[in-house]
């Protein structure tokens, strides 16, 4: 759209920086989602025919199994039969000789296929728990497609409130680490809280939680020399301060209005 001026040139109103910035963000959230659902879908791919490979085997076992099982009931009838009605060439000592030597042969392989039926069983038990472990991962990640489905849809309004929400969560989750660490610093000096952030850096992981998440404008550093105090997003309220007074305020941030008291608990805004 543009807007006719008294002489009738059209002029176009120009995009600032913050919504070029947006676009950019909203177009990287939804090629990130994009990818993201994409790699869910060939895990999905790849994990089916895996299960399917496994089931397939266990089948043609199993069908093997049952033909090995029906092959030793008839070689168990053929050795009853011989148990109550043995022949009459028995009396010949060549007779006897083969006639036991095959029955031999009979029962060591009625041994062998038994033990094989047993694994194979086993196998069976396990194909079934694998049909069980694939019903239940088409589920999650059906459900997973589902949920990835409905965030590609969300507005650009919808992606910047969650952006929000999500750093205001990490915003009380640091507020939280620095108000313990001022609690244990007191604790080790006569319940007297610390005059800054840096006198507490023995006391801190990382200097990176002196800093808000949504604080566009901070110097973020890793290292504790690098650090500027100037720089960072939180303020302190309570320097030297006694320890003995929980409810009195301790940090806050200037950008979500958190404040976390003297007994290191939060108050969210």
């Amino acid at each position: 759209m543009c807007q006719r001026s008294a002489v009738g040139i059209c002029i176009r109103p120009t995009r600032t920086r913050d919504d070029v910035a947006l676009g950019w963000s909203d177009k990287k959230m939804k090629r990130l989602v994009s990818i993201l659902l994409g790699g869910v879908l060939a895990l999905s791919l790849a994990l089916n025919i895996f299960l399917w490979g496994r089931l397939s085997s266990q089948n043609i076992q199993l069908r093997s199994a049952q033909a090995s099982a029906t092959e030793i009931d008839e070689l168990r009838r053929q050795n009853q039969e011989l148990q109550i009605n043995p022949p009459s060439a028995f009396n010949s000592a060549g007779a006897d000789g083969r006639e036991l030597a095959q029955l031999r042969n009979e029962v060591s392989q009625l041994r062998k296929q038994a033990a094989e039926v047993l694994t194979l069983r086993a196998q069976a038990e396990e194909a079934a728990r694998l049909r069980a472990r694939l019903a239940t991962a088409t589920q999650d990640l059906a459900r997973a497609e589902s949920e990835l489905a409905d965030a590609v849809k969300l507005s650009p309004e919808q992606m910047q409130q969650l952006k929000e929400e999500a750093q205001s969560v990490q915003c009380v989750n640091s507020l939280k680490q620095i108000g313990l660490a001022a609690r244990l610093w007191a604790k080790d000096h006569g319940d007297v809280f610390p005059p800054d952030f840096i006198s507490m850096r023995d006391y801190l992981a990382t200097p990176k939680i002196l800093f808000c998440p949504a604080d566009a404008v901070a110097t973020r550093v890793s290292d504790w020399p690098q650090l500027d105090p100037s720089s960072i997003s939180y303020r302190f309220l309570n320097p030297n301060g006694n320890a003995s007074d929980p409810a009195k305020p301790l940090t806050t941030c200037p950008i979500h209005g958190h404040t976390v008291l003297s007994d290191a608990s939060v108050q969210r805004q």
